[in-house]
């Protein structure tokens, strides 16, 4: 079992989401009700809708219930026609990037941090639904009145296991720094690039991504927070062979594409045992010392794959669940609102947690839940 001489601890987080939300019965009713959709493809779209286990999701879109003469993102008509173009969606990314993130790390800094916004020494932003420079970071910098000589970092465009590669780049600057106070703020806004199309990757991802955002702070220091918290211990990063193919996010004109295979839950399945092997002998653990797992939600199939494969009882991936049902996939941000939910139960013990993204890359770290 591995043991830490200066443990690197995930003090708080802080989630949030834009307040206009649809169910999934409203969603799928708008969608098929687009352009021309024949009986087979509106069959499809209902399954996947149905079978999804989304009951809402968060989106800063706010056309949806309006009628179209009264639509401010899309244009006025019925069918959505012209698509708006990739500029017209970063530009809203921009807005609500900015809106979101600050509105988020004030609320984390109003919790049971003991440091201030001026405490900070690192900032790392990830997004993979939008760009622009400056950026968010930029912004939280001048709001929060961060110190000025603040180090940033942007992770970009590594998709749904990103939080995973920005948890590990703040342990690794805090345990080359003592005195370091990483701030990481995710913005992932995916309904910005639903769009109205008739292929199969399109519909399914538009059944299953949303709208939301995440802050915390990680330090060496364990006083800067009161209550609960996470070590962060090990991290592993494992590239599927033969998978770039099936999972893949890509700028289109009239926003990003997304290749999304049926495959994935299958591919994930074949190789959950080698990639678990990898982070438990990492970790000097074994599947026995796991105490509770923090699965990301990229879809219904891939946390029933998961349970099967580990043989895990449903109770043991609820808050997996829970955050499917409440907020769909947030890319990045989503195992943030999984682990945040975790920080606030009674729950103690190791943690694993697993996300996976394009490439196909699944991303793992051991932590250890202390109350």
């Amino acid at each position: 079992m591995i043991t830490q001489y200066n443990p690197i601890f995930l003090h708080h987080i802080e989630t949030a989401v834009p307040p206009k939300s649809y169910t999934q019965d409203f969603v799928l009713n708008f969608f098929s009700n687009l352009g021309e959709i024949d009986d087979r493809l509106k069959s499809f779209m209902g399954k996947i809708y149905q079978n999804s286990a989304i009951e809402k999701r968060h989106t800063v879109i706010e056309d949806y219930d309006k009628e179209p003469k009264d639509y401010t993102f899309y244009p006025k008509n019925k069918n959505l026609i012209p698509s708006p173009s990739t500029k017209q969606r970063n530009d809203l990314f921009i807005v609500e990037a900015n809106n979101l993130s600050l509105q988020v790390t004030e609320k984390l800094f109003q919790g049971p941090l003991k440091i201030k916004p001026q405490d900070v020494t690192h900032l790392i932003t990830i997004s993979c639904t939008g760009f622009s420079a400056p950026g968010f970071d930029m912004h939280l910098m001048k709001q929060l009145k961060l110190n000025p000589h603040t180090r940033r970092f942007h992770i970009g465009f590594m998709g749904c296991y990103a939080a995973f590669t920005g948890m590990d780049m703040a342990k690794n600057i805090c345990e080359a720094n003592p005195d370091a106070r990483v701030l990481m703020v995710n913005v992932e806004l995916c309904s910005l690039h639903f769009q109205p199309k008739n292929d199969l990757d399109t519909m399914v991802a538009n059944a299953l991504f949303a709208d939301g955002v995440s802050a915390a702070l990680i330090s060496g220091k364990e006083s800067d927070s009161e209550g609960s918290r996470i070590i962060l211990e090990t991290f592993q990063s494992q590239l599927l062979a033969d998978s770039e193919n099936d999972m893949a996010w890509y700028p289109g004109n009239t926003g990003f594409d997304m290749k999304l295979s049926a495959y994935v839950p299958k591919i994930i399945d074949r190789n959950i045992h080698d990639v678990l092997g990898n982070i438990l002998k990492k970790s000097q653990l074994t599947l026995e010392d796991i105490d509770i797992w923090a699965i990301h939600p990229g879809g219904k199939a891939i946390l029933e794959k998961v349970a099967v494969s580990l043989k895990l009882a449903p109770e043991e991936l609820q808050v997996s669940y829970d955050t499917l049902r409440d907020y769909g996939n947030m890319s990045s941000s989503t195992i943030m609102f999984i682990l945040k939910l975790i920080l606030n139960d009674n729950r103690e013990g190791r943690i694993l947690g697993l996300g996976f993204g394009p490439g196909l890359t699944v991303e793992t770290g051991c932590f250890q839940k202390i109350l």
